[in-house]
């Protein structure tokens, strides 16, 4: 694994690591208010970022350098800033939940370039004499 998988890959690990983690606090304190903080970094951290590795690794020749990397930044970043709007959001700061909402639509735009990278993937699948335009 190499690229942009392992970096996809790597990052799910750490947020799957992360998500356990807040997990097992919220149980021994008995206090749940984070659910949704942890439910975020378990689905979209570990579970979706480890997809995307698993993608990138099988098809990143297939996309344009550009889209990938878009796709990678945009959703480290906009995810990034959606735990922290999250944690904070439900620690009772209502005033971050902006912070939430804006990176909410980072990760949602970064999904849809992640979109448009499984569509040239796709295409490349598909011999030139039976590609139909987009």
């Amino acid at each position: 694994m190499r690229g942009l998988g392992k970096a996809f890959f790597a990052t799910a690990l750490f947020y799957g690591v992360a998500g356990i983690l807040l997990g097992l606090h919220m149980a021994m304190s008995k206090s749940h208010e984070q659910m949704p903080t942890h439910a975020h970094l378990l689905v979209i951290g570990w579970l979706s970022f480890a997809i995307f590795g698993l993608f990138y690794s099988a098809h990143e020749s297939a996309v344009p350098r550009l889209v990938a990397r878009a796709h990678f930044w945009l959703a480290q970043v906009s995810f990034a800033g959606l735990v922290v709007g999250l944690w904070l959001l439900f620690a009772g700061q209502t005033q971050y939940e902006p912070i939430a909402a804006v990176s909410s639509l980072g990760y949602a735009a970064s999904f849809l370039i992640f979109v448009v990278a499984a569509i040239y993937a796709m295409r490349a699948d598909v011999p030139l004499t039976k590609r139909q335009p987009l």
